[in-house]
């Protein structure tokens, strides 16, 4: 059940996809790289950030601290 909750608390941090793209690209980040850095494809950031997909379990968890690290920097 922890794990179910914890799930919901990082989907809740996870941007609508037009800010998810427009965080990477003020970053100067390319998908390519983000996709690197998570470990996926880069079809699958694509996919993410066209709502066809949604990234899970420790991809979303990874795919949030990315995309809060480049907000922050």
């Amino acid at each position: 059940m922890s794990e179910l909750l914890e799930e919901i608390r990082i989907r809740r941090q996870l941007p609508s996809r037009a800010m998810a793209r427009a965080i990477r690209l003020e970053a100067g980040i390319s998908q390519a790289a983000l996709a690197r850095a998570l470990g996926v494809h880069p079809v699958t950031v694509t996919r993410w950030e066209l709502g066809t997909r949604r990234p899970r379990g420790e991809t979303l968890a990874a795919y949030v601290a990315a995309l809060n690290e480049m907000r922050a920097n």
